[in-house]
């Protein structure tokens, strides 16, 4: 039966699932699922980097010596513990060995800069820095003596854990004690047994700080793992059973959903340390055959370039998950002719959510959507302006969510956290400050990011609009959409247009130009045709493998 508030109650009705009921949440943290398989499944493999293997019964005892080295410097309940990284099994086993001792963990970017580093560690509080030898020497030198609650940095090398090698640190700098990984962890340790609250904080991830400074959000245990259950209604993880390739950092929280997700079912789970070398990514795939695959668009169109990845057997690959970006109509086709039909789902959310808040499930995939929302999670398409008025059907608005995967607000943010978060109707809604529309079986089609959304002669210009239809030229490996101030009419942008060329076009531009300009003058509005067209080498990317709108900006 549909409602106007909740469309998507017949389409759960179609799909044979039931949007009231929530999953069972066990109360359980990151470190008791670990724990529990390294019984029930000591040898099977939970995390595989560069080759090379951690079993579940070696991750949990990995995880108790670096307890213990974090005890042994004094941290504990409360503290947090910064993780400069990328996907590596260090990252994964600090991450849990600080959830075993009641810790926070945030996720400092590699790519970060010293004062970016800085204004982080000092926000989050951060008393134990875990980092790599090569930021070591370079970001992380200038940030000591900065941050009033750092005491130790770990510096590792990316073999560490999985060789037994790595190289020697012993100094103190600017009060800081600077110790290896290699020479301070415990060759053994007693369990630690912390009992952790599911509603204390777990994980204080930022944002990208796109609109200003980045802001810590707080999301506990029962946001992260009921986020997971939820998700996972449509994805029908089987314990002990999948292989999850990723290349989502870590650092990320899509990256850290979807391991925390991998952890949570006993699945074996590929680190990726560099989501660009796509060749290594495709023989990780090659050596163990994933039946989960993880990436965003701009990665998963790097992917079917490449003749080996086409070549794979994907006979056992259950679904294919993107998420982060809009991925258009034609890329979406273009990977199930290499992975098959009906795997593909989409997901979208945001780092406030833990992060999904709907989901395009592959069995009822609905092209040009983001799905319906999670079971127990409300979407409403409001006014923009007002952020209340209820839009009708099919029209956009600004997407807000509620459910019980939302953030418990910004860290030490009070004024940022009322924006983001207003109570109506009895319940917190979370204003994701994107635009978007809702149809008449639920299911979200997202507009675009409010940020990426153009004014052109007082006319709305959405740029994932008219990227889908550039991307359909087959000579079009990657393109955006950003606008430029109209200087001749104040309030007004310039459509300008990136592209990147397919390796095998060899046309001149003039000519590409030409044939672009009477495409879109065929397919789009007057309005929405670009102005301005610049063909780049490369389209730039952020850290996630999203398109760098921010970057395109500056140049614009």
């Amino acid at each position: 039966m549909k409602s106007d508030n909740r469309p998507w109650l017949s389409t759960y009705e179609s799909l044979g699932h039931d949007w009231h009921t929530l999953p069972d949440l066990p109360d359980k943290t990151l470190s008791d699922y670990v724990r529990e398989y390294a019984a029930q499944f000591p040898d099977r493999e939970a995390l595989v980097f560069l080759g090379q293997a951690i079993t579940y019964q070696q991750l949990d005892a990995l995880a108790d010596r670096m307890a213990a080295l974090f005890a042994a410097q004094g941290a504990g309940a409360g503290d947090v513990l910064g993780l400069q990284m990328p996907n590596t099994p260090q990252y994964v086993v600090g991450f849990i060995a600080a959830a075993r001792l009641g810790m926070v963990s945030t996720s400092i970017s590699p790519l970060m800069t010293p004062p970016e580093i800085t204004h982080q560690a000092n926000d989050a509080k951060v008393k134990i820095l875990m980092t790599l030898m090569p930021f070591w020497q370079t970001s992380v030198p200038p940030v000591l003596g900065k941050v009033d609650t750092l005491s130790t940095v770990i510096v590792s090398s990316p073999m560490d854990l999985v060789t037994g090698q790595g190289e020697s640190v012993e100094e103190t700098r600017e009060g800081v004690q600077v110790v290896s990984l290699h020479d301070h962890l415990p060759a053994s340790a007693s369990p630690v047994a912390t009992r952790v609250d599911m509603d204390e904080v777990l994980y204080l991830q930022y944002t990208g700080g796109t609109t200003g400074l980045p802001k810590g959000a707080r999301l506990t245990s029962r946001n992260l793992f009921m986020n997971n259950l939820q998700a996972n209604v449509f994805y029908g993880y089987r314990t002990g059973e999948e292989t999850v390739a990723s290349a989502f950092p870590l650092f990320h929280i899509g990256g850290a959903a979807v391991v925390f997700n991998a952890l949570r079912t006993a699945s074996t789970f590929l680190l990726i340390p560099d989501p660009r070398d796509v060749d290594h990514f495709v023989g990780e795939m090659k050596a163990r055959t994933p039946t989960v695959l993880a990436a965003v668009p701009a990665l998963y169109q790097m992917l079917c370039a490449n003749e080996t990845f086409r070549s794979l057997d994907f006979s056992g690959l259950r679904m294919a998950i993107s998420g982060a970006a809009p991925f258009a109509k034609e890329e979406v086709q273009r990977l199930e002719s290499v992975i098959g039909k009906d795997k593909f789902c989409e997901v979208y959310g945001m780092t406030e959510t833990s992060p999904v808040i709907t989901l395009n499930p592959a069995s009822h995939f609905k092209e040009g959507h983001v799905g319906v929302p999670l079971p127990g999670t409300d979407v409403r398409i409001v006014d923009a302006e007002d952020g209340n008025t209820l839009m009708p059907l099919g029209e956009p608005g600004e997407i807000i969510a509620s459910g019980p995967q939302v953030m418990q607000g910004y860290l030490a943010m009070p004024e940022a956290t009322q924006k983001a978060l207003r109570e109506m109707d009895g319940k917190l809604w979370m204003h994701t400050g994107d635009i978007g529309v809702m149809d008449e079986d639920g299911f979200v089609r997202v507009c675009d990011r409010s940020k990426d959304m153009l004014i052109v002669g007082g006319y709305k210009v959405f740029s994932v609009e008219v990227e889908g239809k550039v991307q359909s030229l087959p000579w079009v490996a990657m393109c955006a959409v950003v606008g430029r101030p109209d200087h001749d009419r104040p309030g007004n942008e310039i459509v300008q247009l990136y592209i990147e060329r397919t390796p095998d076009c060899d046309r001149n531009e003039t000519e590409l130009k030409e044939e672009l300009m009477s495409f879109c003058r065929d397919n789009l509005s007057p309005y929405k045709v670009p102005k301005e067209i610049f063909f780049l080498d490369a389209i730039p990317l952020t850290s996630v493998g999203k398109i760098d709108k921010k970057t395109l900006r500056q140049t614009a």
